[in-house]
């Protein structure tokens, strides 16, 4: 098997913690659907506005949410944050349907840093 990107994800999926999600204790109080974070030049290659309808996904699954534009990501990098509930997205998934399950080279630990994606427009749900 190819890398990944090579297979059609040319994007890498963070999914740091927030002010609000530093586990996801706190996550049921966002009741809103929690968008992924996009740069404008990757939402332009796609088509992309800013609170578009958009589907996330990769060989393990795939996320439907909304797109938010930031440049303050470095181009080729989507970030949705870790700690968000099933009710923050369209179809009830969130980063981690996204994330392998191998682990790191260094010391065992879980590569959820470690997830290729590709974005695309979707359907309203």
């Amino acid at each position: 098997r190819g890398r990944v990107e090579e297979r059609g994800y040319p994007l890498t999926l963070i999914s740091p913690a927030t002010e609000k999600t530093i586990s996801s204790t706190f996550g049921q109080l966002n009741e809103n659907c929690v968008p992924l974070e996009i740069h404008p030049d990757d939402a332009r290659e796609r088509g992309l506005a800013n609170g578009d309808a958009i589907r996330v996904h990769n060989e393990l699954g795939e996320v439907r949410t909304v797109a938010k534009l930031s440049s303050d990501l470095r181009p080729g990098t989507v970030c949705m944050p870790k700690g968000i509930w099933s009710h923050n997205t369209h179809n009830g998934r969130t980063s981690n349907a996204l994330c392998p399950d191998s682990l790191a080279d260094l010391g065992g630990g879980a590569c959820f840093n470690d997830a290729r994606v590709e974005v695309e427009p979707a359907q309203e749900p």
